[in-house]
């Protein structure tokens, strides 16, 4: 009898080492995963974003949070509130005692101007004859938009539009509209060039970072670009001897001292490549990069032209959309 319980109690050790054994190789390293944007989240201030990891083996797990090389949490959960502008990166830690990963998560809180807050009539425009919300021009969220409008017709600086029209053969094109789609209800700039220098500027006179804007053209400057009219050939036409036509936006960056930070060029057509399939007008809303411009107070905007007449005035019209402006400092 004893010695028949020896053998079952051997069996039953046997059987649970094995077990245990069993258990131990089945434990695995756990991995992290959260789902975000490329490049990161983007918040406006007084947002809040839950960061929720997804984890893929979630046994025996520690978690941990840092910012900054300092540990914030050790919950698996944690609330961002962006408080003010700027890029902050969460390192994000789960482990067990087989293995452990980290995922990094990006947060910029930025301010985004997207001019919604202006509301228009249905399929209108406004180019501020009857005064503007800012005795300068347009003002939205710190920046001025100025606009110069004695008279619809001398009317240039920036105007408010939500008109939308990209029929390539409409007779009769809208300056006012942009040949891009537009969201319902949304609010977009119009620009006209003057003679005078013209762009936007921080109400309040302190340096910022602008990373990026959005722009397209106007149902008119497309047109005229792709069909031509009675005044000006269009863009690519041959037998103008000098087909290699282009539409070039020029932006410039200014410091509160008045001083040049730098530009960027962002051809709004370019008919310059060999390659004749590579040939565009752009007809969707474009991202533009600024960051190279630094920190600024003021941008200014130039739009110039392959398509001149005798005295050098640019034929091509001298209008653009804006849909957005991304402040990041």
């Amino acid at each position: 009898m004893l010695k028949t319980l020896g053998y079952t109690a051997m069996a039953l050790c046997a059987l649970c080492l094995g077990s245990c054994e069993e258990s131990q190789e089945e434990l695995k390293a756990p991995g992290a995963y959260i789902k975000m944007p490329e490049g990161g989240y983007e918040l406006e201030i007084n947002d809040t974003l839950l960061l929720s990891p997804r984890i893929t083996y979630e046994v025996n797990t520690s978690y941990e949070w840092y910012l900054d090389g300092e540990l914030i949490s050790e919950e698996k959960e944690i609330t961002h509130v962006s408080n003010e502008l700027g890029r902050m990166v969460y390192v994000f830690v789960v482990s067990n005692e087989v293995g452990s990963d980290t995922l990094r998560v990006p947060v910029s809180t930025i301010i985004r101007v997207d001019f919604n807050e202006f509301k228009l009539s249905k399929d209108s425009f406004d180019l501020g004859i009857s005064g503007t919300n800012h005795p300068d021009g347009f003002y939205s969220k710190g920046l001025i938009f100025p606009t110069i409008a004695p008279s619809q017709n001398q009317w240039r600086g920036f105007g408010l539009s939500n008109l939308k029209n990209n029929s390539v053969s409409d007779p009769n094109p809208s300056p006012h509209s942009a040949f891009a789609p537009v969201a319902k209800d949304s609010t977009f700039m119009l620009f006209r060039q003057g003679e005078e220098a013209l762009g936007f500027y921080f109400e309040d006179g302190q340096l910022h970072r602008i990373s990026t804007i959005s722009v397209t053209n106007t149902s008119y400057g497309y047109l005229v670009m792709r069909n031509g009219n009675d005044e000006v050939s269009r863009f690519g036409d041959e037998s103008t001897g000098e087909p290699h036509d282009w539409f070039l936006l020029t932006i410039t960056g200014y410091d509160d001292l008045g001083q040049e930070t730098g530009t960027v060029d962002f051809y709004l057509a370019d008919y310059r490549f060999e390659n004749k399939k590579k040939n565009y007008i752009i007809g969707d809303w474009t991202t533009v990069d600024l960051s190279s411009l630094g920190l600024v107070n003021r941008v200014e905007f130039a739009l110039t032209s392959s398509k001149v007449d005798d005295q050098g005035k640019t034929l091509t019209p001298q209008w653009f959309c804006l849909n957005s402006v991304k402040i990041t400092e």
